[in-house]
């Protein structure tokens, strides 16, 4: 094999590969044959001299040599995503650019993401508090926002919005609450959330805010919210008591695995879907961050 055949297209498939886990359903996304893909994979092993996944019926798992190769082919790839972009819009750069974007997202949602343009961005608002985002978008102090679609309302001007995902709403609880453990059913319903003692961070918060507007929507009244503005201690409070607290997948599932003996979570019902948006001043604003952000897509 040689050099001048290692290609995007290479790197592109194994990173597919790695995060689908399997080629079949590889093979339907990107669609190439299953002997193709699997050909062009052994292409990389031979290549380096080492393997790469481990074939299994459970699908494909990456090696310790994988995943570094995966982590390197996710940087390499971004980049020429960046060189793309250079050469399709010279006119701007994320040089250039104030980004706005909200604490749960940038931590647990697209970690690397900010890791890696933390220091070229012109500016960047990492905040919990919404209005911290909105005001400066709409002075034209921020070019672009992540923040949850439903928060569209309160931009003002002229914005281009591309949503980027949707995740559902979990109660965080103690395994010791019955309340909670003794509800039956797959999901937690709005009527019984009513019933359990719910603790947030104070009206600030978009989760809060989008929790009272869906209880409204359906016109059913809140449950009873106890504030506090400190994540860990609403943790410590929810351990071994009869609090519970409401936070989206990506938040809830962190907060539960460093937790795992003393914390559960429950999904909330079909009603409590949390949408996140990218909002930009122009439409060459959104296709510079969004490309960006592509490379960085979720699992």
């Amino acid at each position: 094999m040689k050099f001048e055949s290692l290609s995007v297209e290479l790197l592109y498939i194994l990173i597919k590969v790695a995060d689908l886990k399997s080629i079949n359903k590889s093979s339907e996304v990107l669609s190439l044959t299953q002997p193709a893909i699997s050909k062009k994979i052994i292409q990389l092993e031979n290549y380096y001299g080492t393997q790469l996944f481990i074939r299994s019926p459970q699908g494909m798992e990456l090696t310790v040599a994988g995943k570094k190769f995966y982590t390197n082919a996710k940087r390499i790839l971004n980049d020429f995503h960046d060189l793309r972009t250079s050469v399709l819009d010279k006119s701007i750069s994320m040089q250039e650019l104030s980004i706005g974007v909200l604490d749960s997202i940038s931590s647990f949602l697209y970690p690397q993401f900010f890791i890696d343009i933390l220091s070229k961005l012109r500016e960047i608002t990492i905040t919990n508090k919404v209005y911290e985002l909105i005001m400066p978008f709409n002075n034209d102090v921020l070019d672009a926002v992540l923040m949850d679609s439903a928060f569209r309302s309160d931009l003002n001007g002229d914005f281009f919005e591309k949503k980027l995902f949707e995740e559902p709403y979990f109660v965080v609880y103690s395994k010791e609450n019955t309340q909670v453990t003794n509800l039956t059913g797959p999901k937690v319903t709005a009527k019984e959330l009513q019933k359990l003692d719910v603790i947030m961070y104070p009206k600030y918060c978009p989760i809060h805010q989008r929790i009272i507007s869906t209880y409204q929507e359906t016109n059913l009244e809140p449950p009873k919210i106890t504030e506090i503005d400190y994540s860990e201690s609403m943790v410590s409070l929810v351990i071994g008591s009869p609090f519970v607290s409401i936070l989206p997948k990506s938040l809830a599932v962190n907060k539960v695995t460093h937790n795992i003996h003393n914390l559960a979570m429950k999904q909330l019902d079909i009603t409590f879907l949390r949408s996140v948006s990218l909002f930009a001043k122009t439409p060459e604003i959104l296709e510079v961050v969004g490309s960006k952000l592509e490379s960085y897509n979720q699992n």
